[in-house]
């Protein structure tokens, strides 16, 4: 079978793959799946990164991967990532990129790992805005969720997830903004 058609595959898994933060804390039916909230990151990355002049090819490329590994692991929640322990999780995670980089053009493997590497340690202002952005788009699906009738009381931890990870002061803005009551 064509690489690409095995690559797929695997990425589509994330269209099922439901967030389980959301899942397990909200019990909803239906809540955003991984592929739903990259989707959306990728977007809030090709805005902000036209709008910072960034490199945004590389913000695109970084915002596809950020949670790609978990078509084969499944998302973790962090309390998922506690039980498990921090390095069975790296190690996990490693495993499913190198299985994932498999079906990329073998001249192209080096450059996606390097691309994986660079957003697990926020080496680059991309990688860093990719990060932050992934914390604040999960507080506007939670500002969604309250707007369909969730209890704010049930969102706060998700808040304060993004509130501790947003240290950019145009995004800090954005955040209080957003969280503010209307």
């Amino acid at each position: 079978m064509d690489q690409l058609v095995r690559f797929w595959e695997f990425a589509a898994r994330l269209k099922a793959e439901q967030r389980k933060g959301w899942l397990n804390k909200l019990r909803l039916q239906r809540t955003e799946s991984v592929a739903d909230h990259s989707f959306a990151l990728s977007l809030l990355c090709l805005f902000e990164g036209e709008r910072r002049g960034y490199n945004v090819e590389r913000l695109l490329k970084l915002a596809l991967l950020h949670d790609l590994e978990e078509a084969i692991t499944g998302d973790l929640t962090p309390q998922d990532k506690e039980s498990r322990g921090e390095n069975i999780v790296m190690v996990q995670k490693i495993a499913a990129r190198e299985q994932l980089l498999s079906y990329f053009p073998k001249e192209n493997q080096r450059v996606y790992r390097e691309l994986w590497s660079e957003l697990e340690n926020e080496k680059s202002k991309e990688a860093q805005l990719v990060h932050e952005l992934d914390k604040l788009e999960m507080a506007l699906q939670a500002k969604e969720y309250a707007k369909g009738g969730i209890e704010t009381t049930k969102l706060k931890e998700f808040y304060e997830s993004s509130k501790a990870a947003i240290r950019d002061p145009k995004l800090k803005r954005l955040l209080d903004e957003i969280l503010s009551p209307k």
